[in-house]
This record gives C-alpha cells, sequence and structure tokens, in this order.
C-alpha cells in the first residue's frame, strides 16, 4: 500500500511544497538543507536507462539509497519515470521501447510500494526538448496520441504490481495556446480515464503566478468538457524564475531579478494553493549560475532561499481560509488561519494581466481586518515593522513583494 496521502488536501502549509533535485545535488547534505529550509516534496528524475543496461535486469540500488535519505527526513517524492532506452532500439511510444518502459515503471511500483513516493509518466511530453525530434513542432495531436498510447500502456502495468500507487500523467510544459490545444486533444482521447491518479503541468509561459488563476480555470474547462473528471488532483510539478533570460524569465529590470525571483517564489505557491493545486515543486534546488534558477548556493545566501524560509516560519500550521476582496483584482489580500483561531493575511499586488513583473505599481490598499489597533507586518524577507488597524482596516503600502500581516496570534 502507498504510504502517501493522496491528494494531500486540507493539510496546513508546509504541505505540498518542494523542489526539483537532479543527480548531482541529491546528496544527504542537501537533503539536510532542505528538510532545514521546511520544504516537503522533492521532484527526482528516475532514469530508465540508469537502472535497465541490460534488457530485464534492473540495478535500483543508486535510487534505494536516494530513497531511503528521503525518508529518514519525512521528504515525500515525485519520482518523474524518464526516459526511453536505447537497449529497446525505439523511443517509449514505439514498441518494443513502450513494453520496456511499462515494465520499468511496474517494476518502480512494485520496489517502492510502501514508500511516499507519486510517480509521473515522462516529463514535458509535449514539447520536441523531451518527446523527440520526430516532429515538425510540440503541442501536436501526432504527439498527443503518442504520449496517450504510453500513458494506455503504462498504468495499467503499474497499477497490477502496485494497485495502490499514485501515478501522473502530464507533465506538461507550459500553458498557453498551443499547450492548451495538446491538453484538448489529449483529454478528448481520454487519457483522464486511463487509470491515473492526477495531472501535472510546468506553468511557465506566463508573466506572473497571477495569470495561472485563468490559465488553470482553462486547463479544468477543458478537462470537464472532455468527459471529466474535472476535480481530478492538479500538482504544479516545476515552475520555477530564473534571473537570466532563461524558460521562465519573466521580464522586468534584470537588475532587480533577484528580488523578482523571491516575490514570484512566494505568491506562485500561494496562487496553487489558492486554485486547490496539490503540490508544488520549485525549480530547482541548485544549478547552473547562466540561468540562474536556483534555490540554494552553497556560497552565498540566496534572496529567493531567505524569502522560501520567511514564508515557511509565517505560515506553518496556517491553512489558505479564503481570499479577501479589496477592490482591484489585481491586488491579493489572503488569510490564512490555524485550528486555534490564529490568523494572518498574506497582501501583494501583481502587474495587470500578461504584464511583465516591472509594470507592477506600488500603493496604498484598504484591508478589511478582524483587528484593532497595533499590528505587526512581516516583509518578505522577514523584517518586523508595525501597521495600526483602525475602524477594522489597515491602511497599507503594498508591492509586488508579499507581506506577513498578523491579525490574530
Amino acid at each position: 500500500m502507498a504510504a502517501v496521502e493522496w491528494p494531500p488536501t486540507g493539510k496546513p502549509i508546509p504541505a505540498g511544497f518542494g523542489v526539483q533535485l537532479k543527480g548531482n545535488n541529491e546528496s544527504p547534505e542537501n537533503l539536510d538543507l532542505i528538510q532545514d529550509l521546511g520544504l516537503t516534496w522533492v521532484r527526482r528524475g528516475f532514469i530508465w536507462e540508469a537502472v535497465e543496461k541490460e534488457q530485464g535486469v534492473y540495478d535500483f540500488s543508486k535510487y534505494d539509497q536516494f530513497i531511503a535519505e528521503c525518508k529518514k527526513r519525512g521528504l515525500k517524492i515525485i519520482g518523474c519515470i524518464a526516459f526511453s532506452n536505447r537497449l529497446y532500439g525505439t523511443h517509449a511510444k514505439d514498441e518494443p521501447g513502450r513494453t520496456g518502459y511499462a515494465k520499468f515503471s511496474a517494476a518502480l511500483a512494485e520496489r517502492y510500494k510502501d514508500e511516499d513516493i507519486i510517480w509521473e509518466i515522462w516529463n514535458e511530453p509535449n514539447v520536441m526538448t523531451f518527446w523527440g525530434k520526430h516532429g515538425k513542432k510540440g503541442n501536436t495531436p501526432e504527439y498527443a496520441a503518442e504520449y496517450y498510447g504510453l500513458v494506455k500502456a503504462t498504468v495499467p502495468e503499474m497499477k497490477k504490481a502496485n494497485p495502490k500507487c499514485i501515478v501522473l500523467g502530464g507533465s506538461v510544459s507550459n500553458m498557453w495556446s498551443e499547450s492548451y490545444n495538446w491538453m484538448d486533444a489529449i483529454f478528448a482521447m481520454g487519457v483522464l480515464k486511463t487509470g491515473i491518479d492526477g495531472w501535472s503541468v510546468h506553468p511557465y509561459g506566463l508573466k506572473s503566478p497571477e495569470d495561472y488563476i485563468e490559465a488553470y480555470d482553462i486547463m479544468r474547462k477543458s478537462m470537464a468538457k472532455n468527459g471529466g473528471p474535472a476535480d481530478i488532483p492538479v500538482v504544479n510539478s516545476e515552475r520555477g524564475f530564473p534571473l537570466g533570460k532563461a524558460e521562465g524569465y519573466a521580464g522586468g529590470d534584470e537588475a532587480l531579478a533577484a528580488e523578482y525571483q523571491s516575490w514570484h517564489l512566494v505568491r506562485q505557491y500561494i496562487i496553487d494553493l489558492y486554485c486547490n493545486v496539490n503540490v508544488t515543486i520549485w525549480y530547482e534546488w541548485m544549478g547552473s549560475d547562466s540561468e540562474g534558477f536556483s534555490l540554494y548556493k552553497p556560497d552565498k545566501q540566496l534572496p529567493v532561499n531567505t524569502a522560501c524560509r520567511v514564508l515557511i516560519e509565517q505560515l506553518k500550521g496556517y491553512s489558505l481560509n479564503k481570499r479577501i476582496a479589496i477592490g482591484n483584482t489585481r491586488d491579493f489580500a489572503m488569510s490564512f488561519t490555524t485550528p486555534s483561531g490564529a490568523e494572518k493575511v498574506v497582501v501583494w499586488t501583481s502587474p495587470p494581466p500578461m504584464q511583465t513583473v516591472d509594470k507592477t505599481t506600488p500603493h496604498v490598499a484598504k484591508i478589511p481586518v478582524n483587528a484593532m489597533g497595533e499590528i505587526e507586518v512581516i516583509d518578505i524577507y522577514g523584517k518586523l515593522g508595525r501597521a495600526e488597524a483602525r475602524g477594522g482596516v489597515v491602511e497599507i503600502m503594498i508591492s509586488g513583494a508579499p507581506q506577513y500581516l498578523v491579525i490574530k496570534k
């Protein structure tokens, strides 16, 4: 029986919050740092060619160690099952590669049936970068049909090996017109009825986290239109904001990119909570300086790392209660509460729809609160300030940087 609870809904922060790992940064020392930061999930590729180097012979030793180290620290795993294996002479979309991939996936599901792992079929199968160069472009109905065939072949084998295993389909690259078309096509084929337990996306492509409120809605309406279920759990299994102009770059003054990155990490997690996204994986723990996605660097305290720590420290044990209307649809006041009645409100503003981060306009907002007198205001990096609640309203300057208002302790 799978150990991980699915879907992980209704759990207080930091449930469902994690980071992407790769082979060069999955050491016990890094896992210690991730645990210390307060994250609860990691995503890691389980590379088929690294395990099956002789047909039918699996060497899981490397992953056994990684999973054991995660288990020691209470870290749950999204295991991305990747990619084709040259032993079989074909892409996994074709035989005999497809059967080989399904058998490997089933072996993973059986071997790790008692571990906190959710399995994800492939990484970004809608784009040429990861699905292959056999098409003229990505996001085609042909790519959708090929991936559908792989999912349809793989899920039954995994469920046969471990009926309780949890499997994600999708891992969709970007949220824009072309990826919506790809999802529309594969939903119509019936991918949501293949036995998968959730759908994952990589919501790059839009300018700010708030734009994904509409994006998730478009996706879920497509699910419903094509026979659903529209309430299938959704996972954001990769989203980052680079300092350089890599995929995910959202514009703005490059000199302020580190600041924008901090804003986006906090806001993406909260927007995902607001949109009932079950897990958010930030990309990535430690990567190249040229791209600048890193959440951690051993030789430098990154602003985004501080912002992540403050987010978890401020909201640990809290759950999202509601969004408070404050007049402007691009202003956000998100109420978080605990069972004991404590409340904090996270406030920020965002640029107009599909505008770059530098188009954010700081301004004074009136936040209705259940408080009177002086309240604490903590900025995105943990600096303490004060504000005055008068007549049940706090007037405060808001910007793209989230602030935490302590309403009731």
